[in-house]
């Protein structure tokens, strides 16, 4: 082959390449399957190629979507990719169940977008039982105002089965869920504070722990954009789950 023409028809193909990875981007929304360890727990990050339930929404897994940081603190974020608005949930690969769960949060919470769910929640893919999920959730529901946290015991439409309140004003919030075969207690402690700000017993249909995981996840209520600029954030820390004797 002609030197020359070796020469430049190697030019163009290196320029096509150069175009092509340009052309990329620059926000992916994925980055092929990736795990996280937090609070001594192996978690799946998910991922989806459009939008699926809760919500319906896009999640990313990339590594500035979702990730556990040097100090152990587990972040979520709600972000625009290339014109979708992408969300995050993490998956523990190990199941849990009766015991007591705690962790966490920081971040705006108290001025989070209405259409903004933050959740935290046992869940079973076998639909027996309503997947047996117990749910801490912040959100308003894409409600301009009203209580913005709620304990729940599925299914949520059942008389007795929820309990709603609103956020105080505070720099951390720290949530408490005890699981035990015949009541689930739920309180939530401000500013590392001894006595609850908020506390909640539910004795009516308990779920058994079958094979129930830990999830968390931050979506849009609906699908719903926010009104503001991303990214929102959420920081969780001092994750544990003691499993009662």
């Amino acid at each position: 082959m002609n030197l020359m023409y070796k020469s430049a028809r190697y030019s163009a193909i290196f320029g096509l390449a150069i175009l092509m990875i340009c052309s990329f981007p620059t926000k992916l929304l994925a980055e092929g399957p990736r795990d996280v360890v937090f609070g001594g727990i192996p978690w799946g990050l998910r991922q989806t190629a459009g939008p699926v339930e809760p919500g319906p929404n896009t999640f990313s897994n990339s590594s500035d979507q979702v990730w556990v940081d040097t100090q152990g603190r587990a972040h979520l974020t709600i972000q625009q990719r290339d014109g979708v608005w992408t969300a995050s949930e993490l998956m523990a690969k190990r199941d849990t169940g009766y015991g007591t769960y705690r962790f966490t949060l920081s971040g705006a919470l108290k001025k989070l977008d209405p259409n903004i769910v933050f959740g935290f929640f046992t869940w079973d893919k076998a639909p027996e039982a309503y997947n047996r999920e117990i749910d801490i959730e912040i959100s308003r529901w894409g409600e301009a105002s009203g209580p913005d946290a709620w304990f729940t015991v599925q299914p949520y439409d059942v008389e007795g089965n929820q309990h709603s309140f609103g956020l105080p004003e505070a720099a951390s919030y720290t949530f408490e869920l005890r699981w035990q075969h015949d009541r689930v207690e739920f309180a939530l402690f401000c500013d590392a504070a001894s006595n609850p700000f908020a506390r909640w017993v539910y004795t009516g249909t308990i779920p058994d722990p079958g094979r129930a995981r830990l999830r968390i996840n931050m979506w849009l209520f609906k699908g719903r954009a926010p009104a503001g600029s991303d990214p929102y954030e959420v920081i969780v820390s001092n994750f544990s789950y003691k499993p009662s004797k």
